[in-house]
């Protein structure tokens, strides 16, 4: 005999004796209490960890003066960027293999 019936409860004395949906919904149950398990520590642990703020302070110029001299500075800086674009086109639209061509390609680089 696989079961013993009681008034209220069947006892299966071996796991194939138990019907398929029985053991779809013990299964589904855990999976659903393992994710709302890891739903609540996720939220609970969310306050623990230190939220990343970047500072405004650094990132942004605390005065109108200060942000004009930052663009003063960043325009001297594209100034020369483009000197420096001017005079390598020059240099590769003559001889690529002249001596102030390879002046002005190796004009950056560390000796």
């Amino acid at each position: 005999m696989s079961e013993r019936q009681r008034a209220q409860y069947t006892m299966y004395t071996t796991e194939a004796a138990i019907p398929a949906y029985q053991r779809a919904w013990i299964w589904g149950t855990v999976a659903l209490v393992i994710l709302l398990c890891g739903i609540a520590i996720g939220w609970l642990a969310s306050d623990l960890l230190p939220r990343h703020q970047p500072d405004i302070a650094l990132n942004e110029p605390s005065s109108i003066g200060e942000a004009a001299t930052l663009l003063d500075r960043q325009q001297v800086i594209n100034e020369q960027l483009r000197a420096r674009i001017a005079q390598v086109e020059q240099a590769l639209a003559g001889d690529v293999c002249g001596p102030v061509a390879l002046e002005a390609l190796t004009q950056d680089r560390p000796k």
